[in-house]
Parts: C-alpha cells; sequence; structure tokens
C-alpha cells in the first residue's frame, strides 16, 4: 500500500496571477521542493501539485500577508480524508454510485472505478 504522503494532490489557485507579487518566485519555490506549478489552459487559475509533505513544506515557507490564501488551500486539501473506494464497495455491494460519492466525496470516475474494481472488472 503506497505512503499517504506520497499520493500526488493537486490544488486549484484561483486567480493565481492576480493575487501574487511574483510568479516567478512562487515557481522557484514550487521547484524546489519537487513540486510543479502550472496554469490551467489559458486561465488565471493554476495548479499546485505535489505530496502532501511538500505542500506542506512550500505552505511553512509562505506564512506572509499576501500568500495566506495559499496555505489555506494547502491546508484544505490535506485535510481531505482518503478513502478506499473498492473496500468500501465490497462491503457494501448494494450501495449506488451516489451513495458512494455523498459518504465519501470521491468524484463520479474514481466511484465508478471503485465499483468496477469490486465487481472484479479490473
Amino acid at each position: 500500500m503506497p505512503n499517504e504522503n506520497s499520493k500526488i494532490l493537486s490544488i486549484k489557485l484561483n486567480n493565481f496571477i492576480h493575487r501574487i507579487d511574483c510568479k516567478v518566485a512562487m515557481i522557484a519555490l514550487a521547484t524546489q521542493h519537487c513540486c510543479r506549478l502550472k496554469r490551467i489552459r489559458r486561465s488565471k487559475n493554476w495548479l499546485l501539485m505535489g505530496s502532501q509533505s511538500q505542500l506542506i513544506e512550500i505552505a511553512d515557507k509562505l506564512r506572509q500577508k499576501k500568500t495566506m490564501w495559499i496555505v489555506q488551500a494547502i491546508n484544505t486539501a490535506g485535510s481531505k480524508p482518503t478513502f478506499n473506494l473498492a473496500l468500501l464497495m465490497k462491503s457494501n455491494p448494494a450501495m449506488t454510485v451516489n451513495q458512494l460519492i455523498a459518504e465519501t466525496g470521491c468524484t463520479l470516475i474514481e466511484a465508478r472505478d471503485a465499483i468496477d474494481t469490486a465487481e472484479g472488472f479490473i
């Protein structure tokens, strides 16, 4: 079973370009901590991707007034509980896709994959 810290988290940073002073410094900080910071298509929103431990290190470096919104986004993403969806489906085979999504907060794709895995299709 993979370590929880090795799981890659993606944090959406809404209106990133207009909310920070120096994009280059933020990209350098992300690269320094083995994370990725990339723009979402042509929007003003960006994604910060990395393991939970790497993102926590970045949050510790960003404890300034103008970047606290990034720290809050990292803390919110890090506190999300994780579920073994396939195991949950095996223990309750009558559970529907909507019930699984409501109880775990997973996406539709994750729920369908869990059902397929539990039923032995994958």
